[in-house]
Formats: structure tokens, C-alpha cells, sequence
């Protein structure tokens, strides 16, 4: 799936996530091991990859995108940057963590995928290595996702963000339409469409299960208490 124009505005339109809380669910989790190898899936532009090279000795990043990586590279020359496809890859590398972020894996869009992309995440991890993931929840899906407009109004930059259930199950169409500001006072529109979906929970555990992974855990929005299926973000975290 292409960002060719989500990747040049993609820092400003996401400058306000959370992505320190990533940082400190994984930290969290990882209190007892070193990690030595880490590799960030779905990278995109590399912000939030770049706060892992600070938990991480050394650090991947790999994305779909040319755009998004081409982004990543001048953030930071320490991290490997791959362009690389989640449900096949073979990096001849075996990693202690592997993490695929702000629900990256919603653009896999057949239960297949999902499978494959487990598979190829599990041969890269070392003996006891974790891989944590997040989600969209199907709450989110049903409540956030179903017909809803947003409007992201900036100086130099308007997004009309339009959201349409897909034909699959707990799947949605994101039709994202840019006006930026030119130097001469014009604006420009681009549009792009992009398509997620999520599985319900026990799927993805099913899923973890049959691959192998062991000590699966599961909870909600950057809270490893939060057991409240009512949230915004899944995450799992399963070991090796």
C-alpha cells in the first residue's frame, strides 16, 4: 500500500502521539533482559524507532514504504533502515525484541497475512526473544470507525479525514484528503485512501499459539492492567 502523500505529512498530522508511551510499556516489559537487537516492523518515519535506539543497543527499522523510509534515513544514520515486507522477510539476523507499532499490522487485511507475518517474526527472534504488537479493538472499529469525519485543521496544512466500513469484518476505508498551503498562498489538494482491519482478540491468540509463542499476554491503551476490552488499542506481547 502506498503513502505517497501521507508520508510527507505524516510527522506533522501525528507529532502529538504518544510515542514515549511505547517506549515505557516495552521497557516494562523487558526489565529482566538486555536487549542487544531490536527490530521496529512498520516503522514509517521513524520517530518512535528512533526512542527504541535509546532502550536498544542496536536497532532496525523496516517499512513497505520508500517514502516512509526515505523519511526515516535522515532522522538517524545509527539505525539500520530496511524496506521490507512484514509477511515475507528473511534478514539473515536474529533479534531480542521485535515490535510492530501504532497498529502497522490493521493494514494486513487477510487472516493469511497476519499468520505469515507471525511465522517470519518468530524465526527472527532469538530463544526466549518477545515480540509486542498493538491493534485497533473492535470497539474502536464500531464506535471510532463507522461513518465518522475528522477534520485536523492547521496553518499550512487542512486534513479531511472520511472513515467507511470495508467489506471485510471489523475493516474500515480511511479517505484522507490534504489541502497544503503553497509559497504563493495557493492550496494543493492530494487524496489517499487507506484500508485496515482488525481481528477480534482470541483470533490473534489462536494465531500466537499455533506458531509457537509462549507467555502470551494481552492488554489495553499503554496500561498492562487495563483488561477492558472497551479501549482504544490492543496490545499482545508474547515470547519466543
Amino acid at each position: 500500500m502506498a503513502y505517497q502523500y501521507l508520508s510527507e505529512f505524516y510527522d506533522t498530522l501525528t507529532e502529538d502521539q504518544p510515542y514515549q508511551d511505547w517506549v515505557n510499556v516495552l521497557e516494562q516489559l523487558t526489565t529482566s533482559m538486555q536487549i542487544n537487537n531490536l527490530l521496529d516492523i512498520g516503522c514509517g518515519t521513524g520517530t518512535l524507532t528512533c526512542l527504541f535506539s535509546k532502550i536498544a543497543k542496536n536497532v532496525t527499522g523496516m517499512d513497505l514504504s520508500d517514502e516512509m523510509i526515505e523519511k526515516a534515513k535522515l532522522k538517524s544514520n545509527k539505525i539500520t533502515w530496511l524496506k521490507g515486507d512484514m509477511t515475507n522477510f528473511n534478514l539473515n539476523q536474529k533479534f531480542d525484541v521485535i515490535t510492530i507499532c501504532c497498529d502497522s499490522l490493521n493494514y494486513l487485511i487477510t487472516e493469511d497475512a497476519v499468520m505469515n507475518t507471525f511465522n517470519h517474526v518468530y524465526h527472527h527472534l532469538n530463544d526466549h526473544g518477545l515480540l509486542m504488537f498493538d491493534v485497533h479493538t473492535a470497539h474502536k472499529m464500531e464506535t471510532q470507525f463507522n461513518h465518522q469525519t475528522y477534520i485536523d485543521d492547521r496553518d499550512d496544512l487542512t486534513l479531511l479525514w472520511q472513515t467507511t466500513p470495508g467489506d471485510d469484518p471489523l475493516s474500515v476505508w480511511h479517505d484522507l484528503t490534504f489541502f497544503s498551503l503553497n509559497e504563493d498562498g495557493t492550496y494543493s489538494r492530494s487524496d489517499e485512501s487507506q484500508y485496515q482491519r482488525t481481528l477480534e482478540k482470541p483470533l490473534y491468540d489462536e494465531m500466537l499459539k499455533i506458531v509457537g509463542f509462549k507467555n502470551i499476554q494481552s492488554f489495553y491503551d499503554f496500561d498492562i492492567t487495563n483488561q477492558s476490552s472497551h479501549s482504544d488499542r490492543l496490545f499482545f506481547v508474547a515470547t519466543k
